[in-house]
Order: structure tokens, then C-alpha cells, then sequence
């Protein structure tokens, strides 16, 4: 039975990794006189391979990131499948092949994510002629929110802003920052970063002003207020601003190890300087308490899942003890940052530990 159970992990653990289906597909309208000629085509795939690349990476500037230019020459080389949309302009539909995407830019020392994004719950009041109302799904500022979100490959959640909400949580507390009755109304959506932002109205010069804050774990990360030319640029802002927050705690890139030094609420992040070993084929991680097939195969996705992780393979088990040869792009505190991100996974507390050593639930 053992020797059964060992095989099917090992079947498990060799099989190629799967990301979210939608990770690399894009839509961008072609251009030109010839919308559907071969220019428009080859212009539309490689400006839809940019925002794979800002996706991947976390990054809104990638022009410069190691690998990316290389990249950007042969946009088909990373092509699955596209397709024509109707519409004016018409729009090609394009699936690139993302993992092949990491691996490579990975490969190249650039910065990636680690792993799935966490969820940001945004509470946005807009004010309106009136008293201010909260943006829930469906109104037209919620639709610009979710397509600046799409562009930087963040993940955000609107409230319901239902009567549970509102028996919690009033516009006037997002107004005044009261973060108590907000961090009580936020639990129910079960995230660690929460912004906030209020959009008023454009001025006598047309400009509209966005007061916004960004908070993980109940603490403000970044805070700041914007003047755009719209309420669609300055939720392009509030949108960038959290993509860079979570991409620094979040991606990873060879070499570095990603650390931010204090730059102020607003300031740009420092990284901070490592001088740590890259993990790589001979680097291993121990993982406690996996007792089931299930676990192994929810563990073993999981792991797989992590962008900077290139393989995953079983090295030793034992009772309820496992240990996972790895191929990581990235430094050991990046790789125990990452791991410690999965779902069910938490870092042992064992000083004398040879490897990374986790405990599963």
C-alpha cells in the first residue's frame, strides 16, 4: 500500500504544472488601415505580450527588466493560439504561453510573481454631486477599476456593500480613515490587503483628486493624494501603486532578494542589497504533517504552481515527513517567502533544521 501511495505521489509530483487559465490571454484592438493584415497583427501580439510581461512580473515599466526586450522580438515564439474579434476597432484575442514565459524571464534574472496573487478588497466612495456613494460590481468606475486591475495582473474584490456592510461600515469611515468599523467589515472577505479611496469630482480646471490608502494586515503601507486628468487616470494610479506594493512582497528575482528599505508612505522602494546563494537543483525543502493522497496533491499543485518554480521532485518520505528537491529562481528567504504564501503551509520553528522546513495545516 505504501509503495502504491509513493507511486501515485511520484506521478503527481512529475506532472506539469497548471496556471489559471486566463493568465495569458489577452485582447488588443488592431490598428491601421488593414486592421487584419499581417503589420496589425504582428503590432497588436506583441503589445499583448507587454501586458503578459507586466502581468508576470508585477511591473508596470518592463522595457528594461533582464530577458524582456529578447522577448518582445518574437512575440509568436510565445504564442499558443489568437483569434479575430469583431468590433470598431476589431480586436485580436491572443493566448500566450505564460509559464514558458516565467521560466524564461526567470531565467534571465528578471523579477517574477511567486506565486497567485492575493486578493485586494477596495472600498472607493465616489462623491458625486451628494453625499458620496461606495462603488460596488457594475457601476461604470468599477468597470475602470477591473480593466486597469487586468492590465497589471492584480487580483481585486469589490464589496457587496450590501446591508451586512452597511450595518457595519458607513461612507463617512472611509471618509474619516476610521480603520475599526473597516477592518470589521473587511474580515468577511477574507483578505490581508484592503485600500480605500475616495474620488471627487473634476474642478474648475477639469482635474479629478483621488485620496487613497492601502493597508496589509490593518497596517497602512502607502497613502497618498492624486490629481488626474480623469477618474479613469487616477484609478490607473491607485491601481499601479498596489500592483508595486504587492509586487515587492510577492515577486522574485534571481539574484536579489527583494527586500524594501523605508522610502516613506509614498516614496519609490529601495531594494535591499543580498549577497545570499541562488537555490537551485541541490536545494531541497521539508514539509510536516502530510498524512493523505489528497494533501500530496493539493501540496504538490500548489508548489508547482509558484512562478519562480521550475521543478518539484520527491526526495525522501517518510511517516508524515517529506522532503521536495527543488529548482527555484530565487534566494532561500525568497523561496521561504513564497512557500509560506501557499495555502495550509506555515514555517516550522526548528533552529536545527538542515533545509527550509514547513508545516503542512
Amino acid at each position: 500500500m505504501y509503495r502504491l501511495l509513493l507511486a501515485l505521489i511520484v506521478g503527481f509530483l512529475c506532472a506539469s504544472p497548471v496556471f489559471a487559465a486566463d493568465a495569458g490571454e489577452v485582447s488588443v484592438p488592431l490598428q491601421g488601415e488593414q486592421p487584419r493584415g499581417a503589420e496589425a497583427r504582428e503590432q497588436a501580439l506583441r503589445q499583448g505580450l507587454e501586458t503578459i510581461i507586466r502581468r508576470v512580473t508585477g511591473r508596470d515599466q518592463v522595457a528594461d527588466l533582464p530577458g524582456v526586450a529578447g522577448v518582445l522580438e518574437d512575440p509568436s515564439r510565445w504564442l499558443m493560439r489568437y483569434a479575430y474579434e469583431g468590433g470598431t476597432p476589431p480586436r485580436l484575442r491572443a493566448v500566450f504561453d505564460d509559464r514558458a514565459l516565467v521560466r524564461h524571464l526567470s531565467d534571465q534574472g528578471a523579477p517574477v510573481w511567486s506565486g497567485e496573487r492575493p486578493p485586494v478588497l477596495v472600498w472607493l466612495v465616489s462623491e458625486g454631486a451628494g453625499r458620496g456613494r461606495m462603488v460596488a460590481a457594475g457601476d461604470p468606475l468599477a468597470e475602470k477599476l477591473t480593466s486597469a486591475a487586468a492590465r497589471r495582473g492584480v487580483a481585486l474584490t469589490l464589496p457587496e456593500w450590501d446591508q451586512r456592510d452597511r450595518d457595519t461600515l458607513a461612507v463617512a469611515d472611509i471618509r474619516g480613515r476610521f480603520d475599526g468599523p473597516l477592518l470589521q467589515a473587511s474580515r468577511r472577505y477574507d483578505t490581508d490587503w484592503v485600500a480605500t479611496a475616495v474620488l471627487y469630482d473634476s474642478g474648475q480646471d477639469g482635474a479629478t483628486t483621488l485620496n487613497w490608502r492601502l493597508l496589509q494586515d490593518g497596517d497602512a503601507v502607502a497613502n497618498s493624494r492624486d490629481r488626474a486628468d480623469d477618474s479613469g487616470a487616477a484609478l490607473d494610479r491607485l491601481v499601479d501603486v498596489i500592483a508595486d506594493r504587492i509586487a515587492e512582497r510577492y515577486s522574485v528575482g534571481s539574484g536579489t532578494d527583494n527586500g524594501v528599505g523605508d522610502a516613506g508612505d509614498c516614496g519609490p522602494a529601495r531594494p535591499a542589497p543580498t549577497t545570499e546563494a541562488l537555490v537551485d537543483r541541490s536545494g531541497w525543502i521539508t514539509v510536516r504533517g502530510v498524512r493523505s493522497l489528497s494533501d500530496w496533491q493539493q501540496l504538490r499543485q500548489a508548489l508547482a504552481d509558484l512562478g519562480p518554480m521550475r521543478s518539484v521532485a520527491l526526495r525522501v518520505a517518510s511517516d508524515d515527513r517529506v522532503q521536495f528537491e527543488v529548482d527555484f529562481a530565487g534566494g532561500r528567504s525568497q523561496l521561504i517567502r513564497s512557500v509560506t504564501g501557499v495555502e495550509g503551509l506555515s514555517e516550522c520553528d526548528d533552529p536545527a533544521a538542515e533545509s527550509p522546513t514547513f508545516c503542512f495545516r
